[in-house]
């Protein structure tokens, strides 16, 4: 295995159009080191794009972008996020100790399509909306919910690397919160993770907007329609929070390994849902209008 850095992005883009399907992307490794040595990934070529810190920032400038290499403590530091974005630095905090969020990445953990990542659910609930650049067709632009296909699988091409992270506007009268069940506080990946982003009507009575996004719960991190479309235009009343639950199970598929049974995942979900809906909703009516 031959291993090579970049000094710049245009640097990467050419030593991925050159490499093409025999390189792996390496930024912070906590997550292809362990996958390199266990033999879950393979490759010849291991690019190393850490030190590109043309990739390292949160921008606040009418739109917020976040840049692909930005690490994990970073964003939960991030004051360009504001209350307006705080379930993605909740995620990040969450996400491992100190020692690895001081080098995990945010395009890291995006391009490692983990059914349970962290910061997955938060993005998708903002409307993440990614930039992919490639030296032989330049850059496009496609949703975190297109770009993550299943577990360790994303539209990603081989010469393509991403670049940055945008965020959707976030409207008045809105909350976002990240929940996340785990056996222990630091290095544990989420046994469900839950995110919503709850904008009310301008009455303060009923929901104007829901996006409810889960990782944890299925092969890929997801945007759970079927409930949002339960929820919106309701008032948060215990039955339509209960309705919007089942419907949340009936999208979602449950596996049982070594932190919890397929059963508990199962039983703990729609109470995550009802929790945080009702969180959401209280602080949104708080909210400046």
């Amino acid at each position: 295995m031959e291993f090579v850095s970049a000094g710049s992005v245009d640097e990467a883009l050419d030593k991925l159009l050159s490499y093409g399907g025999d390189a792996t992307v390496l930024a912070g490794g906590t997550a292809v080191l362990y996958q390199l040595r266990s033999g879950y990934l393979s490759a010849k070529v291991v690019l190393h794009v850490e030190t590109l810190a043309d990739l390292f920032y949160v921008r606040r400038n009418g739109a917020t972008e976040i840049g692909a290499l930005t690490c994990l403590r970073a964003l939960a530091e991030a004051d360009e996020l504001g209350e307006e974005y705080s379930a993605i630095r909740s995620a990040a905090a969450s996400c491992g100790g100190w020692q690895t969020q001081a080098v995990a990445t945010i395009g890291g953990n995006i391009c490692n399509a983990s059914p349970s990542a962290d910061l997955a659910p938060p993005l998708l609930a903002h409307g993440a909306q990614l930039t992919l650049a490639s030296r032989s067709r330049g850059s496009r632009s496609l949703s975190l919910r297109e770009f993550l296909v299943g577990g360790g699988r994303t539209r990603r091409e081989p010469d393509e690397l991403l670049t940055a992270i945008a965020l959707e506007a976030v409207p008045p009268r809105t909350a976002d919160l990240y929940f996340k069940v785990r056996r222990r506080s630091a290095m544990e990946r989420p046994i469900i993770g839950l995110a919503v982003r709850l904008t009310l009507a301008e009455s303060g009575e009923r929901i104007d907007d829901i996006r409810i996004a889960v990782c944890g719960a299925g092969p890929v991190p997801f945007r759970a329609q079927e409930a949002e479309a339960i929820l919106n235009g309701q008032a948060v009343a215990d039955d339509a929070v209960k309705a919007a639950g089942a419907a949340l199970l009936e999208r979602a598929s449950f596996v049982t390994d070594a932190r919890a049974s397929a059963a508990y995942r199962q039983a703990v979900l729609p109470r995550v849902l009802a929790h945080v809906v009702k969180h959401c909703a209280a602080r949104a009516a708080d909210s400046p209008s």
